[in-house]
């Protein structure tokens, strides 16, 4: 087995929490970078004259790069150094929002978001460098602070672009995004130690990258698409059966590849497969559908069976809001993480789940009641966000643990976005007569559809059972040979 060599170790906790603060530094400026631009959708519509599905390419070009990023950045960067790639990354995530401040058009604007998707592979490897930098014991803590961190700065990235757009248009946003992009990519460069990756270089598994791309795009462009098309749509079922076929190809491959981008091998762990298991049930159920019924219920008009007629800043501010005490909660989880093992925590997301979502069935057309059940889920999502990637980190091998997270945040992503189409689904089942407004039933609807994937999600938490943390991966003493090191 190859081994990472020169491993650069901060000498104490100070340091440590220099490198804590660094990386969520980071993760907010990356966030926020590639957050923005789905709030200025409604505006490219206007200023571009663009239907909703040209302007939503914009989203999705960034989401199947994304999914390409998070997934083979973890590997890359074991193998040249998680600070270097990390730096890379965001800054070619940079220049793709200077290519969006330049562009003439929505297609050019399009390019820029894809490019921007590389970014999506940040948290990965920053969860690498958090198992890689730091004491084990601090391990959980940081993890559940990094990925506790996304929901806040996706939701204030949303309001900021309304900002930004109502006073100065849609090319500042691009502007502000360039540069937090350069800023999260110099804070890397700077704030984070040299990790020179593996010694000597293991091949680049090349054919398992390329494979990788329509493997994970497929599937995740069918099922961001099927809320638009139709899950009947024949797009729809060609784009989901492509990704599957080289999805079956790539786990082919990588079993056979040496040197693989992916160890698929690991999802064989029975704790791997059922915390990837929970990962599609919390994906697909609370996370998908409150993604699509919070800020639907805030901002529907008042007069509808389940609308509060808030104004879109005005529910911009709640959710950032509820977002903001989640990460209260993130921090909770990663204790709770130390202490007891990820499993609890994650335990406890699905009670607050189905807490949340149970309550709002009866609190539909309360406003305190709303916030209430949204601030649960919120909570819950802190919870889960945190908990999945602690229990990747127990069980897989150090120099694995990017490529593991980043495999189950794609997971993850495809699962939620799975959810925003099952919803949407849900909601139209039940409308007033001669409009498109969802019921109470529909929304009742939506709800039970949470507390199942929630509850079952909670019983796969159970029968993960308790911490099993695979070994940390020492660096050789510097001037011996690989294998006097090993022995």
């Amino acid at each position: 087995m190859t081994i990472p060599q020169d491993r650069t170790v901060p000498p104490g906790g100070r340091s440590h929490t220099r490198i804590l603060i660094a990386l969520i530094v980071i993760e907010v400026f990356a966030v926020f970078e590639t957050a923005m631009a789905i709030a200025a959708i409604p505006n490219f519509m206007k200023v571009f004259e663009a239907d909703a599905a040209a302007a939503g390419w914009t989203t999705t070009a960034y989401l199947l790069v994304g999914a390409s990023s998070a997934a083979t950045a973890g590997r890359l960067g074991d193998i040249f150094g998680r600070r270097n790639v990390l730096v890379v990354i965001l800054a070619g995530a940079a220049c793709g929002s200077l290519v969006s401040v330049l562009a003439n058009d929505l297609w050019m604007i399009t390019v820029g978001r894809g490019v921007q998707g590389l970014a999506a592979g940040a948290l990965p490897l920053s969860f690498g460098l958090v198992r890689e930098l730091l004491p084990e014991r601090r391990v959980p803590l940081a993890v559940a602070l990094l990925g506790g961190i996304v929901p806040i700065c996706t939701g204030a990235g949303a309001l900021l672009a309304g900002v930004l757009i109502d006073h100065s248009g849609w090319r500042l946003l691009f502007i502000v995004a360039t540069a937090m992009g350069a800023a999260a990519s110099l804070t890397a460069l700077i704030g984070l130690p040299r990790t020179p990756g593996i010694r000597p270089r293991p091949p680049v598994d090349i054919v398992g990258a390329v494979l990788l791309v329509p493997a994970t795009g497929g599937v995740l462009f069918g099922v961001s698409r099927a809320e638009e098309w139709g899950w009947s749509d024949a797009r729809v079922l060609a784009a989901i059966a492509v990704g599957l076929v080289a999805l079956a190809l790539w786990v082919w491959w990588e079993l056979r590849v040496r040197e693989p981008i992916v160890d698929v091998r690991q999802f064989t762990d029975r704790k791997v497969a059922l915390t990837t298991l929970a990962t599609v049930l919390v994906g697909a159920g609370p996370m998908g559908a409150a993604a699509l019924l919070t800020p639907m219920v805030l901002q529907l008009p008042d007069a509808s069976p389940i609308g509060q007629g808030l104004s879109a800043t005005t529910a911009g501010v709640v959710m950032v809001i509820a977002s903001t005490i989640g990460y209260g909660g993130a921090a909770v989880s990663g204790r709770i993480a130390e202490l007891a093992g990820a499993r609890w925590a994650l335990v406890v997301a699905g009670v607050l789940y189905i807490a949340g979502a149970g309550m709002w069935i009866f609190m539909a057309k309360s406003l305190p009641g709303t916030i209430l059940c949204t601030g649960l889920l919120a909570v819950g999502s802190a919870f889960a966000y945190s908990a999945l990637a602690n229990l990747i980190v127990e069980v897989v091998p150090s120099e694995q643990t990017a490529a593991a997270t980043g495999m189950n945040r794609v997971t993850l992503n495809v699962a939620v976005a799975t959810g925003l189409s099952i919803t949407a689904v849900i909601l139209t089942v039940s409308t007033v007569p001669g409009t498109h407004l969802p019921t109470e039933k529909a929304l009742t609807g939506a709800c039970l559809f949470m507390v199942a994937c929630s509850a079952v999600s909670l019983v796969l938490a159970l029968l993960i059972g308790g911490t099993r943390r695979a070994p940390v991966q020492q660096a050789p003493t510097p001037g011996l040979g690989t294998e006097q090191a090993a022995a």
